[in-house]
């Protein structure tokens, strides 16, 4: 398992990312999907490949990251190796190019997020059976490196269902075997993790947490003193 550095997703995971295993982490904007990957990653203790179709990811706030837990922020900066494919195409490529990148000083792959660009062009042509090919190349790595790979996921509302639901979720859902869902709360700054599916642990498992300079923590290490904590149901 690799540890997110929150106690309380942790438990969620059963210890953390599991390794050898694609985990899906979807929600809509804002809700700490990318502060997730990266703050996993910067723990991780070894080196990141980081796909980012989004420009999500900022060095900055990695260095704020680091610096707020006490790390050198230019060691944690060199060790996430940085994609930025434009399209759905070049996409395909670079985590194509991943096979032969990866060697055992790797810790974490992460594709944030594996559908932007797919969702963005799979009005014009079918895509699903590509992204389906790249999906089943991560599953690979992740076996054969016995390392977590993360992507995150988009929403989008089904009118059908009338409720939100990850992109491409069938084909998501056929190769990732953990899926957490993460959403806001009134209070600013606190998030909800929601475990929709794992291995070993229930469906249904929820944490709490709030997104800082740090990064992410745990909503009991930020409450007031005296207030009891929270509790992840049985």
């Amino acid at each position: 398992m690799l540890s997110t550095g929150v106690n309380s997703i942790d438990t969620l995971l059963g210890g953390g990312f599991g390794r050898g295993v694609i985990t899906q982490v979807y929600g809509s904007f804002a809700t700490g999907k990318t502060t997730l990957a990266m703050q996993t990653g910067l723990l991780s203790g070894g080196k990141v490949a980081y796909v980012d179709t989004e420009g999500g990811f900022f060095p900055e706030r990695l260095q704020q990251m680091a610096e707020s837990r006490g790390l050198d922020p230019e060691e944690s900066l060199q060790r996430f190796i940085i994609f930025t494919p434009g399209d759905f195409k070049e996409q395909r490529r670079t985590i194509g190019s991943l096979k032969k990148l990866i060697d055992p000083s790797f810790s974490l792959v992460v594709v944030d997020s594996i559908t932007a660009h797919y969702r963005a062009e799979e009005q014009r042509k079918n895509l699903t059976n590509e992204l389906a090919k790249q999906l089943q190349v991560l599953l690979w790595i992740a076996r054969k490196h016995n390392i977590p790979v993360i992507v995150t996921n988009q929403v989008h509302f089904d009118t059908r269902a009338e409720r939100t639901k990850p992109v491409a979720e069938h084909t998501l859902g056929y190769r990732c075997k953990d899926i957490i869902r993460l959403d806001k709360l009134n209070s600013p700054g606190s998030r909800i993790a929601v475990l929709e599916r794992h291995r070993f642990r229930p469906e249904g498992l929820i944490a709490y947490f709030r997104i800082t300079e740090k990064g992410i923590e745990d909503v009991d290490l930020l409450r007031p003193e005296g207030q009891p904590p929270k509790s992840l149901p049985p």
